[in-house]
């Protein structure tokens, strides 16, 4: 089995950020990122392209058949094909309502992860201090062919991580950044000092963006297991084929989401009880820096 070796199921590989919102700003939240799922749906049927729920929206379509209380974003998992088709048919399906932000895009975000976003609206992350002009959204997360050989599949995600890290380092100033303020300051000084180090470079984050590609794209034939490499969860996020597909629905709000076809298999190999509902010290949301609803009603933290 591909996990045995990789981590023990169940064990927590995230890192612990949360922050409660006001109730009514939370609700309007929701309501805001449902009607960008339910555009992001209604494009992917009519052009059928798959797609599925992951991390913390599947638990909420299994637990809370929504949203779960505290969360604040939505995952998705798009296999690349069905992206790059995404890619091509949003600019003209979404007249500019809504649009992808992302590595591939005109417009690009601080990470790897390409972001579907309502325009005129902002969700700026305490990672960039609203330095990118991400809409409130989604984010979806593409899948390659993971390797098939261990050898092979330790190398393919060690250097994805390697140029990942590097396009993250080139965006974020981690010396800076108030998120990592409490951390070690030798790694936070090196960091800080490479990431001004890279601005100086023209265009650097584009090279690093296609040694990334170049690696998560390795394998152009069909393998065992798809997965992401867009954060650090690239073995904790691999599937096999007869685990994602065929794809099935679970309720979400008001609407029917699709999720994968062992979704209990695999959100209880990386969460293990996910159905019971976590301490309050071990509930994570990504509270925003700046949040702009475009229309009139913005919060910022500087306020």
């Amino acid at each position: 089995m591909l996990y045995l070796k990789q981590y023990e199921e169940g064990e927590d590989y995230t890192v612990n950020q949360y922050k409660k919102y006001d109730p009514d700003v939370l609700e309007k939240l929701h309501a805001e990122e449902l009607s960008v799922l339910k555009e992001f749906i209604r494009v992917c049927k009519k052009y059928d392209l798959r797609y599925f729920a992951l991390f913390g929206t599947n638990i909420g379509a299994a637990r809370h058949q929504g949203f779960i209380p505290w969360d604040d974003d939505i995952d998705i998992g798009m296999l690349r094909e069905d992206y790059e088709k995404l890619l091509k048919v949003v600019p003209e399906e979404c007249q500019g309502r809504y649009r992808v932000v992302g590595p591939d895009c005109e417009e690009k975000f601080y990470n790897l992860v390409p972001h579907f976003c309502k325009t005129g609206t902002r969700f700026a992350t305490n990672y960039d201090h609203g330095r990118y002009n991400m809409g409130i959204g989604m984010d979806i997360f593409v899948y390659d062919y993971l390797a098939d050989d261990e050898k092979q599949r330790k190398k393919q995600v060690r250097l994805t991580s390697f140029w990942r890290s590097l396009y993250l380092v080139y965006h974020v100033d981690f010396f800076r950044n108030s998120v990592f303020k409490e951390g070690n300051l030798l790694p936070r000084l090196a960091a800080g000092a490479a990431h001004r180090i890279l601005r100086r470079i023209p265009r650097a984050d584009a090279f690093f963006y296609r040694q990334y590609l170049s690696h998560a794209r390795a394998f152009r034939r069909k393998t065992a297991y798809v997965t992401q490499f867009c954060d650090t969860m690239a073995l904790q996020s691999a599937i096999a084929w007869d685990e994602l597909l065929p794809l099935r629905e679970l309720p979400f709000e008001d609407i029917q989401i699709c999720v994968p076809a062992e979704y209990d298999k695999l959100l209880t190999r990386v969460y293990g009880d996910y159905m019971e509902l976590p301490p309050e010290e071990k509930r994570q949301n990504h509270y925003p820096y700046l949040l702009d609803f475009g229309d009139g009603h913005r919060i910022c933290q500087e306020d």
